[in-house]
């Protein structure tokens, strides 16, 4: 079963920002070797359910953070940057998933003082049709029919 995490992570990744190190909900322990200046750190915030009279949509409003960690001050705000260009406003087919909404939604900045390391938080509220996640996989599109038939009641 695929989670919309790991392919928010995949999208992360295609970015290119910070190359293959983006890490859901924490990052590798020191010493790892994966673990180098820049990096991601993601993890969903909370979910917001859509619901109409006849019941739950398909459609997932979540929200998410994303941490850009850095040894350079500079250099994770640069990120920061290309980052929110990247996601905000974006709306496309991505592994067999419709993201219907992708917006920015806050930047806060602080400093690790153990880590010596530089931290840009962003939130960003994602939506996406939790129904094709049932059958996401890497480079495919569902095939589904745009009609529908009417039924008599």
């Amino acid at each position: 079963m695929t989670i919309f995490e790991q392919i928010l992570r995949d999208l992360l990744i295609q970015t290119n920002l910070v190359g293959r190190a983006v890490f859901l909900m924490r990052a590798p322990q020191v010493p790892a070797p994966e673990l180098q200046a820049p990096y991601f750190v993601f993890f969903p915030v909370g979910p917001t359910p859509h619901f109409t009279h006849s019941g739950p949509l398909n459609q997932v409003t979540r929200l998410y953070q994303v941490s850009i960690f850095d040894t350079q001050q500079t250099r994770a705000l640069a990120i920061a940057d290309s980052l929110r260009q990247s996601l905000d406003h974006l709306q496309a087919w991505f592994e067999g998933v419709h993201i219907g909404a992708c917006f920015f939604m806050t930047q806060t900045i602080g400093e690790e003082p153990e880590t010596e390391m530089f931290h840009v938080f962003h939130e960003y509220e994602i939506t996406f049709n939790g129904a094709d996640l049932a059958n996401a996989t890497p480079s495919a599109r569902p095939n589904r029919s745009n009609t529908r038939k009417e039924t008599a009641a």
